[in-house]
């Protein structure tokens, strides 16, 4: 579904309208995915840090999307500074670190949030890390480096969540990782990413 409102796009993808719906009608879905949705929270104010300081630095909102997976939020292309693009990307898991810090005695919250700020910092496309660091190489005209190091932050986590998955018999973080490789596939097969 995709909606214009205050001169940008919202689209929302469908499974995540069957999901919110699901929600509402089924207890027991209710139940499972009550976690989830207080983890979406977490994300949108984590995305409301990149939309409030990028409209600050002059960015405007073309399109905002909400996905299963999160929420990606496409701006117009003005040029900033290489501290205010750098400052524009660690909003986002510095934001979760205050809500860790905020809610440090709820363990939940503060677990997630904490696991959020961390992974957002890994130089692996879409996440804020590989934003930051292609920041960085391009200044110093080292850019093309930017596909080595995601190579091996990419099969250090993947080789990490098998081992937990393997180990503990938790799939999160492999479902995650597989979610990356997706987006970044279809990110590569639609020029979004170098």
């Amino acid at each position: 579904m995709i909606l214009k409102k205050m001169g940008f796009l919202i689209e929302v993808e469908n499974l995540l309208i069957i999901i919110l719906i699901s929600f509402f009608i089924s207890d027991k879905i209710k139940l499972f995915l009550t976690s989830y949705f207080v983890c979406y929270l977490f994300i949108i104010f984590h995305e409301l840090s990149h939309i409030i300081f990028a409209t600050i630095f002059g960015k405007k909102i073309i399109k905002i999307k909400l996905s299963l997976a999160g929420i990606c939020v496409t701006f117009s292309n003005e040029y900033l500074s290489v501290i205010k693009r750098i400052i524009m990307y660690l909003v986002g898991p510095i934001s979760n670190f205050v809500l860790a810090l905020i809610f440090n005695n709820i363990d939940f919250i503060y677990e997630v949030n904490l696991f959020l700020g961390i992974l957002n910092l890994l130089p692996i496309y879409p996440l804020d890390g590989y934003n930051i660091l292609l920041v960085i190489l391009d200044l110093v005209n080292k850019s093309n480096y930017i596909n080595f190091i995601e190579r091996v932050f990419i099969s250090s986590l993947l080789f990490i969540s098998i081992s937990i998955f393997l180990l503990y018999f938790n799939p999160s973080l492999l479902i995650f990782v597989t979610y990356i490789l997706l987006i970044k596939n279809i990110s590569k097969n639609h020029g979004k990413i170098r």
